[in-house]
């Protein structure tokens, strides 16, 4: 029995290893080569391991690589319809070599865009609200991010485009998050609802955070659209 237990976890990593890949960014041709080549249903420590392999991914990027392919990526979010004058935008503000965003704000201060970042509220419960980015910010919670003076938040819903930092994305548009389950939250009144689901979610990624492993769980949200150095890409 532990002969056959150690022989199936490593066809689980075998399996993982091809899905995931084994270069950084290597772009659309090689996802068609590899598309659901030793696809699985993750058991919950794979889909750890799936998370830990893209996040070095994202860190092996150089300073400069990483600075040239946030900036195509944050292009392709700035043509999107809600990213225009009046409306109401959220996008993190990054941490562990996330895509940067600090083009992005540009943009919307230029354009009248009005921009909202998230902030844990409450960690034990998962909850996370939208406050207005405004003058200074401070390192909140994991080190990230948020503005000093936080008031008047915004409940999700009344968003118009709301970008979402990413580990790792499947084909269908389905989100790997760092695991806390923050946004899966904020964002589950999408599941209660057929006609209007709320804002436009754009994902802002590289490339090489794409997998064909299917990891995704029943509440994972999923994405409208991801926005990589390759472009843009519509999923609903």
């Amino acid at each position: 029995m532990l002969a056959g237990n150690i022989v199936q976890v490593r066809f689980e990593r075998k399996a993982l290893s091809a899905a995931v890949g084994p270069t950084c960014c290597s772009g659309r041709e090689q996802r068609s080569k590899t598309a659901h080549a030793g696809s699985a249903i993750p058991i919950p420590s794979m889909k750890a391991s799936l998370r830990q392999q893209l996040r070095a991914r994202r860190r092996s990027l150089s300073e400069a690589d990483h600075a040239r392919r946030s900036l195509a990526a944050a292009k392709a979010i700035m043509r999107l319809r809600g990213f225009r004058a009046g409306k109401r935008v959220a996008l993190y503000l990054p941490f562990d070599r996330e895509a940067d965003t600090v083009a992005l704000v540009r943009a919307a201060r230029q354009r009248g865009v009005e921009l909202f970042v998230p902030f844990i509220a409450d960690r034990r419960h998962r909850r996370l609200r939208f406050f207005p980015l405004t003058g200074a910010t401070s390192p909140g919670m994991f080190g990230i991010s948020v503005p000093r003076r936080r008031t008047h938040p915004i409940p999700p819903q009344w968003l118009n485009l709301i970008v979402v930092p990413l580990v790792g994305v499947d084909a269908e548009g389905r989100r790997l998050g760092m695991g806390g389950g923050y946004y899966d939250r904020a964002l589950a009144f999408r599941r209660r609802r057929s006609i209007w689901m709320g804002p436009h979610l754009a994902g802002l990624a590289f490339e090489c955070q794409r997998t064909d492993l299917r990891f995704a769980d029943a509440w994972d949200i999923q994405l409208n659209s991801l926005a990589t150095e390759l472009g843009m890409e519509q999923f609903s």
